[in-house]
């Protein structure tokens, strides 16, 4: 970020830094809140109006803020209003899992500029997975005329268990001590990951659902299951960094063998995953199903879409996988509601795409194995923000890191 400053020859080094700190923490804050005043920028980064003021006429001129105007005033002069400049500075975001690659662009204003970019590489074991993101995100450079000089930083979301403190992955690059300071390396801009399922509770806090909420659960229901935790407001990540792994907690009696080698996983029967799986598997045995005819007898090209397709098409079968795994999930769900009492639950992926056919096994579930007092101070909600919360996430928390 400290390219897009203008340094004085005659200031010291120490004072830059401190001054670019500040510099940081304006834009951050209006990132994330939109266009505010001196005073409400004084209020929040703990510096006086004469300052504040100093440090917005120096970022105007470099090009990252702009003036919008005067705002209301309840009493006396009505306070000068600041936003950023449109496309003073972008941002990178990059989901990466087992099935595929997604790139967006951000501009300043956190809006997508570019994207989603779907390419055909999948989560594997091996760094070089990111010099062939790296790559496709040069082609994307190109194809919008977008210099790497205004790239501020780039999130990326992996999953997998990983340690912040560390800057590891111990499930895919257990190896690499530093994958932070290597992914610096590859994209040659400063670069921060986390896991899947917390970046996308990120985007709901600043930008979702959960926005303005203090303790809120985010279900992340997709090629696996992870749980995202907000706590007193905050983005909980336990000791390491490994809490959320709600999807490998055994639920169902001598159920399905899971990938972490436990038997009945919750991720094993409600997961986009596990419902392809039923589905091929049920098919395979004699089921009748319209999923049979929407892959051309080609029983390895289920997927949850497919059988999304099939339930909105009124098959029967396809709509009995959703009640099942619905029934599932709002057990677990019920688990939750009893040991953290959220104001809101939020589901989001693929199969919560499915919401029509779930949602009411899951509040009947809730209904039957919570308390009813206190499942009925919960909320349960499906995501509004879709599948743009992978990217959107990783990208604001990738500015949110490099601000600090």
């Amino acid at each position: 970020m400290e390219r897009l400053f203008k340094h004085p020859v005659n200031h010291s080094q120490a004072v830059e830094v401190k001054k670019s700190g500040h510099k940081k923490h304006i834009l951050r804050a209006i990132y994330f809140n939109g266009p505010l005043s001196n005073s409400e920028l004084a209020k929040q980064i703990k510096l006086s109006t004469p300052k504040i003021n100093s440090l917005l006429l120096e970022l105007i001129d470099e090009g990252l803020v702009e003036e919008l105007g005067r705002g209301d005033s309840s009493g006396g002069r009505r306070p000068n209003i600041y936003g950023l400049v449109k496309d003073g500075f972008y941002v990178v975001g990059i989901t990466i899992n087992v099935t595929r690659t997604i790139i967006s662009i951000f501009n300043s204003n956190n809006e997508e500029i570019s994207g989603p970019h779907f390419f055909p590489i999948s989560m594997q074991s091996d760094i070089e997975i990111f010099h062939q993101v790296n790559e496709k995100l040069e082609e994307v450079f190109n194809e919008n005329n977008i210099s790497r000089d205004k790239i501020l930083v780039a999130g990326i979301e992996l999953p997998g268990l990983i340690n912040l403190h560390e800057g590891t992955n111990l499930t895919y690059f257990p190896e690499v001590k530093n994958l932070f300071a290597e992914l610096k390396k590859i994209f040659g801009v400063p670069v921060f990951f986390n896991h899947d399922t917390k970046l996308r509770t990120f985007a709901e806090q600043h930008f979702g659902l959960a926005r303005n909420k203090k303790n809120v659960l985010m279900l992340q229901v997709d090629w696996g299951m992870g749980l995202g935790i907000i706590v007193n407001g905050k983005l909980y990540t336990g000791k390491s960094g490994f809490s959320g792994e709600f999807g490998h907690v055994p639920i169902v009696t001598d159920g399905p063998l899971c990938v972490c080698g436990k038997q009945g996983c919750l991720e094993t029967v409600v997961s986009a995953k596990a419902i392809a799986r039923q589905a091929r598997e049920a098919i395979k045995n004699g089921k009748s199903s319209l999923i049979n005819k929407l892959v051309d007898n080609d029983l390895e090209k289920i997927d949850i879409s497919t059988v999304i397709q099939a339930a909105d098409s009124g098959d029967q079968f396809a709509i009995s996988l959703f009640s099942e795994a619905g029934k599932w999930l709002g057990h677990g769900i019920a688990l939750l509601i009893q040991v953290f009492n959220p104001e809101l639950i939020i589901l989001s992926g693929q199969v919560a795409v499915a919401s029509r056919f779930i949602q009411a096994p899951i509040q009947q579930a809730i209904n039957t194995y919570s308390n009813r007092d206190i499942s009925n101070d919960s909320q349960v909600v499906f995501s509004e923000l879709g599948p743009k919360a992978g990217t959107m996430g990783a990208a604001a928390y990738a500015l949110e890191q490099i601000s600090k």
